[in-house]
């Protein structure tokens, strides 16, 4: 070769060396628009678009490591939700090679692939990558310290994708028993039923299942800490493992050292007001979950406002409907009125409520998908109705069962990962069973005991047509409060509240006494309450009792109309029902006559007479001031209990309704239903009321429920009135 040609030679060469750079730089910036492009997808929830994106960067620049990492951490991810799974992690894995050759010093490389390759049942391989990342870096270098905390953090993220094979494992013992169908969801398919009662019922718990691994899981996490105290996915991980371990002075420690490392993040809040909340210290949690919710975003609150996952189909969608004024209006009433316990100045239910959504966050997550833990199935479910009962998983499906209500839930998972989905066609039963129960909060901490209080509302006029007189009785059940307890007696607490229909309180009267355990239940108090209310529409009461020292409490609720009695027309106060009624004047004209003995729970034995009592307003004078009507008292049988007497099951219907009727002086007038009729002259001068009672003897009447049915007809006004109420009766109690 001769120099000139040589010379021409060196120039082309030296001049394409910097073309070829400059060629490759400009690739390298194209693909990295491809890959935020791709991630940015990703992140909206369109994962195929993604993989498109980051497809085309992997081709426009082959030799930038990143692109390939990314594509096959996304391929990895899509490898844990799509059916053809294992085809996306086969790819994935090919992906994540090709980047670490690009790129062998790469920790984030070697840990993802690492992850990978456990999720693909390589350990060993796993493992190898591991040592490989953890030798390329130096615990005194502050850069090398937040790897290493990347590094352990995904290992614990391993484990416990690991742990996922064994949580809650039971094995199948096929002991060839006949299935039980008591966990059967309403609604649901025999076939459905059939199979997971088979599964429930032919199935043992393996002990211990997956224990070592949790507990490698968790020093994972702890070892993520000590590099980076505060690395807030791994505070969350170890969270979660203190609280289902029930270490909860751990959670709170560490929920409380996250709260100081990111005051302005609200999910620190809210995981300490979820642990609070544990430890059943409501008014701190309280404030805890006040505070998340402020420093939201409204899309980061929306989740924990909404009250669509609790509430029935029709209901969600008018809720749904709400201008913001207007749902924010209906949130704070929803709260108001079912606010479990008055006597508190925390909602102990909204915040049950808020405690369900923060740990389905920490506890259904699923990085791959993207999904928050109150968007996935569990998660759902779990925020409607708390922790289940049962959890079972088999080599498949996990079932969850709830006894009270008797729902069961399937779902499938791919083993080794978090996501999962309803199997067969539960998600089906699960919108059958939001019909029949949309929520339940029996698991509140602090509510150790919740027993219900039977309660009596009768309305009578006042002092005058513009007087509204609201009686309310009730009965502690001391016997049941003091159940299994040692004591002598209770520091109780009882309150009355009346709330309107905002959820407003109008009325609120609370006091302490010492009760004596000892004599119950012969010696359950009798509460009573009477009220002078204005005409304020609906209204709802609230009785409550709690013992200061056990937490036990127990609740009344029931609602009614405050409107006034007037003398324009017939009306009739309500039919109070009393064990024993005593004349206190030769002739009554008022309540204040009468020395009522009032039954809460107007529950009765055979021979204990119902006692009835009821008021008539506006009847018409005539012009000497009589006023006449005609009353009718019918009592119909409703149903009978199933432990009926012998003349219950021997004479039948019509044999007990006529020794009723002859005890009572009634005639039978249908196959269920006795009747009587009388008619009344009252000299109405100095009256504004008519007073009536009369007394029914029980004498051999079968266990069920009755309905009293009363009509009074005014013969002067030419109007008719009527009330109803029903009773009990039981079995010698």
């Amino acid at each position: 070769m001769n120099r000139p040609l040589l010379l021409v030679v060196l120039l082309v060469c030296v001049a394409s060396s910097p073309l070829r750079a400059q060629d490759a730089t400009a690739r390298q910036d194209s693909a990295r628009v491809h890959i935020r492009s791709g991630l940015a997808l990703a992140a909206s929830g369109d994962t195929a678009a993604a993989l498109v994106e980051l497809r085309r960067a992997t081709e426009v620049a082959p030799e930038l490591a990143e692109a390939h990492y990314q594509l096959g951490r996304l391929l990895a991810r899509r490898g844990t939700q799509d059916e053809e799974g294992s085809r996306y992690r086969r790819q994935a894995q090919s992906e994540l090679l090709q980047a670490i050759d690009l790129d062998p010093s790469n920790p984030a490389y070697l840990m993802e692939l690492s992850q990978l390759r456990k999720g693909l049942n390589a350990p060993a391989e796993g493992d190898s990558l591991i040592d490989r990342a953890l030798e390329k870096l130096n615990i005194g270098s502050p850069s090398d310290r937040e790897q290493l905390a990347y590094l352990y953090f995904n290992l614990g993220l391993i484990e416990e994708r690991n742990y996922e094979r064994f949580r809650d494992r039971a094995v199948v013992t096929l002991r060839g028993q006949r299935p039980s169908t008591s966990l059967t969801p309403v609604g649901s398919t025999p076939w459905i039923n059939r199979y997971v009662d088979y599964l429930m019922e032919s199935s043992a718990p393996i002990a211990g299942s997956g224990s070592s691994i949790r507990d490698q899981m968790a020093e994972y996490y702890k070892k993520a800490l000590y590099y980076d105290p505060t690395h807030m996915a791994a505070s969350q991980r170890l969270l979660l493992y203190y609280i289902e371990g029930n270490l909860l002075q751990d959670y709170l420690a560490l929920a409380r050292r996250l709260v100081e490392a990111h005051p302005d993040r609200p999910e620190a809040h809210l995981y300490l007001g979820l642990g609070l909340h544990a430890v059943a210290r409501e008014e701190e949690a309280g404030t805890a979950y006040d505070q998340a919710l402020a420093i939201m975003s409204p899309a980061e609150r929306a989740p924990f406002l909404d009250l669509t996952p609790v509430m029935r189909r029709e209901p969600a969608e008018h809720y749904g409907q709400l201008d913001t004024a207007a749902t924010r209006r209906y949130e704070e009433r929803f709260w108001r009125l079912t606010d479990p316990l008055y006597l508190t100045d925390a909602n102990e239910r909204r915040l049950e409520h808020l405690s369900r959504v923060a740990y389905t966050d920490l506890r259904f997550s699923e990085p791959a998908t993207g999904r928050r833990g109150w968007e996935t199935e569990r998660g759902i479910i779990f925020i409607r109705y708390g922790p289940p009962d049962v959890i079972a998983r088999y080599r498949g499906p996990i079932v969850w069962a709830y006894t009270n209500g008797g729902f069961v839930f399937m779902f499938k998972q791919t083993p080794g990962y978090f996501y999962t989905r309803f199997a067969g066609d539960y998600e089906w039963v699960a919108n059958e069973a939001r019909h029949i129960r949309p929520a339940t909060y029996i698991n509140i901490p602090s509510l150790p005991l919740l027993l219900d209080i039977p309660i009596q509302i009768a309305r009578f006029r006042g002092d005058s047509p513009a007087d509204l007189a609201v009686e309310i009785h009730s009965e502690l059940p001391l016997e049941a409060l003091s159940a299994g307890l040692d004591l002598r007696q209770g520091e109780i607490e009882t309150g009355l509240f009346l709330l309107n229909i905002e959820g407003v309180r109008i009325v609120r009267d609370i006091k302490t006494e010492v009760l004596s355990y000892e004599d119950a239940p012969s010696t359950n108090p009798l509460r009573s309450w009477r009220l002078h209310l204005p005409a304020a529409g609906p209204l709802v009461a609230a009785v409550e009792a709690r013992d200061q020292n056990t937490w036990r409490a127990a609740v009344a609720r029931d609602s009614f109309t405050a409107e006034f009695f007037t003398d324009d027309s017939l009306s009739i106060s309500d039919v109070l029902l009393a064990d024993n009624i005593r004349l206190l004047a030769s002739k009554p004209q008022r309540r204040s006559d009468f020395d009522i003995a009032p039954n809460p729970g107007r529950r009765y034995v055979p021979d204990q007479p119902v006692n009835i009592y009821y008021e008539l307003y506006g009847l018409k004078r005539d012009s000497e001031g009589f006023g006449s009507y005609e009353v009718s008292l019918a009592v119909t049988v409703k149903s009978l209990s199933r432990e009926g007497t012998a003349l219950d099951r021997d004479r039948g219907a019509l044999a007990t309704l006529g020794v009723l009727a002859d005890a009572w002086g009634f005639s039978i007038v249908g196959d269920d239903r006795l009747e009587l009729r009388f008619s009344r002259e009252l000299d109405m001068k100095g009256r504004d009321r008519a007073t009536e009672y009369h007394s029914l003897d029980l004498r051999d009447a079968p266990p069920g429920e009755y309905e009293i049915a009363l009509r009074v007809y005014d013969r002067q006004r030419l109007q008719l009135a009527s009330r109803t109420r029903t009773f009990v009766v039981v079995q010698d109690e």
